[in-house]
């Protein structure tokens, strides 16, 4: 719902733009920014996993199987390994 918002506003201020009314466009052109804001700021707080000891493990695998580590691929397998031994996430607050 908020990236039609963001477009509709975002097309009224072009409008308001390119018609010579820079000041409408300007008041628009805020509230774009305080709604984009808002979106945001809901994404937030860490990925934890719930079975830390089993995440270690997987880890350690990484670690063992990759030369570099770590890595974005590393790192996706260790979480691929732990999400197929039944490992859990959540967001930490």
């Amino acid at each position: 719902m908020n990236n039609n918002i963001l477009d509709s506003l975002h097309k009224i201020a072009s409008f308001f733009e390119n018609n010579g009314k820079e000041d409408l466009a300007a008041e628009i052109h805020d509230v774009f920014v305080k709604v984009s804001a808002k979106k945001k700021k809901k994404s937030s707080g860490k990925n934890v996993p719930n079975n830390p000891s089993l995440w270690s493990s997987c880890k350690a695998q990484a670690k063992a199987k990759f030369d570099v580590y770590p890595s974005a691929y590393a790192n996706g397998w260790a979480a691929k390994q732990y999400k197929s031994n039944g490992g859990t996430w959540r967001k930490e607050k």
